[in-house]
């Protein structure tokens, strides 16, 4: 069977994984949903450089690094990702502004000597562009994100990505519990679905993760 890429960023990884504590159970949960874990070069060598679980995963061909040139192939391409960098951070930090809440985001200025692959600053949603946009271009259909932004990227790409042929899906850790509980035939047992959601800071989602096996198992 054909694995459905899916990128991952930082937060899902080591959360999942529990910082890389329990990389059989991510795997498994992983395999079960028949995905194959991506991940953007930016988040590869800004975010998840530090993890020595990381690298293993990328050396022993479970995790994917995916390079620039495999999905912007000239400089037409490149311009086109720099405009559309700008446009979903602007919108990012638009709505951040209009609610009004306790995270905000400066507007975007790139220094004269360097680019938006090459730009970095924390805590200012780089990564999450980034990722929106490699799904944009390679058309892969699922992120798997912790971000605490989660509605809005998913009302963005709505709007601005989404077609008659590709839709993007934004989905935690849960989620992914969720529908790993929905499947039929799993290698998990609902008792190991909730004791994973609570062994990630989750014990408030368990009813959901059994909701949803009852529905499928009888209980």
């Amino acid at each position: 069977m054909v694995r459905k890429q899916v990128l991952v960023d930082t937060v899902f990884l080591n959360k999942l994984s529990q910082y890389g504590k329990e990389i059989d159970t991510f795997k498994r949960l992983i395999d079960e949903l028949d995905f194959k874990p991506v991940v953007h070069p930016y988040v590869a060598r800004n975010e998840l450089d530090m993890y020595p679980f990381f690298t293993k995963l990328v050396d022993e061909g479970y995790i994917e690094v995916i390079e620039y040139d495999a999905f912007l192939s000239d400089d037409e391409d490149k311009k086109y990702y720099e405009s559309l960098f700008f446009d979903v951070h602007d919108e990012i930090r638009e709505h951040l502004e209009a609610i009004g809440g306790k995270k905000q985001l400066p507007k975007l200025t790139i220094p004269n000597h360097q680019s938006v692959f090459t730009y970095r600053k924390a805590s200012m949603s780089l990564g999450d562009v980034h990722m929106i946009l490699m799904a944009f271009f390679l058309q892969i259909p699922v992120i798997l994100t912790e971000d605490s932004d989660l509605e809005l990227l998913r009302s963005i790409t709505r709007r601005k990505m989404s077609s008659s042929t590709y839709e993007l899906d934004i989905i935690d850790a849960v989620d992914v519990l969720i529908r790993v509980a929905q499947k039929k035939d799993n290698s998990f047992t609902k008792a190991e679905l909730t004791s994973i959601a609570k062994k990630i800071g989750e014990r408030s989602r368990q009813s959901d993760i059994k909701q949803a096996w009852n529905i499928v198992h009888d209980g």
